[in-house]
């Protein structure tokens, strides 16, 4: 593949991963693809042969990566506190690069998009979640407290996604800039484990 070839299929890469985050799948066309490409339809096809084809590959370059890194962070051999830190910071950094990744794939699940479905069923099923494991045997050995593991898990990941979903609407309410935004959520990456550990620590 020549230079020229490579640069025309990353911009249109580029121009679609953009569109299908503000738009979703479903409302984009090739030609919104194209236009953002400024390419044509017949050349969008001839790299990714479809829309379809085109928005798989993208979901498994760019978006599979995000599900899977963080599938490894809870995989990890790590102390649970350090592990806590590492995932909240990482989802953080993921969700600054990305802030309209949440609103895509939930749009996506709720319209029960098969492919996307699917595509993070077969991420989820090569990397098992151990998180739930470790935190069923801090427990037994008395470290945290014995509770339902699945709402520290559905707690500390909408802690994390939420403030981007209401992005504009917590900007708008308190006056905020989008750097002063990321900056509350930098503090973010300690309020919420601390949060999480500290209800975990208290047996009461």
């Amino acid at each position: 593949m020549t230079k020229i070839d490579q640069s025309t299929e990353l911009k249109i890469k580029s121009a679609a991963k953009k569109i299908f985050l503000e738009k979703g799948f479903g409302s984009t066309t090739t030609r919104d693809i194209a236009e953002g490409a400024e390419s044509n339809i017949a050349l969008v096809n001839y790299y990714f042969r479809s829309k379809e084809k085109l928005f798989e590959e993208i979901f498994v370059e760019c978006f599979a990566d995000t599900f899977s890194s963080v599938a490894r962070i809870l995989n990890d051999d790590l102390p649970l506190e350090v592990k806590i830190y590492k995932f909240v910071d990482h989802m953080v950094e993921v969700l600054k690069r990305d802030p309209l990744l949440p609103l895509f794939v939930l749009s996506e699940m709720r319209g029960e998009n098969p492919k996307i479905c699917n595509l993070i069923h077969s991420i989820h099923q090569q990397e098992a979640n151990a998180f739930h494991t470790q935190l069923t045997e801090e427990a037994a050995k008395g470290n945290i407290r014995n509770t339902d593991f699945r709402q520290i898990e559905m707690s500390l990941m909408s802690m994390v996604v939420f403030p981007f979903i209401g992005m504009n609407m917590i900007k708008m309410k308190e006056s905020m800039s989008t750097e002063d935004f990321y900056k509350l959520m930098e503090d973010r990456k300690k309020a919420i484990p601390e949060m999480i550990l500290t209800y975990l620590r208290h047996k009461g």
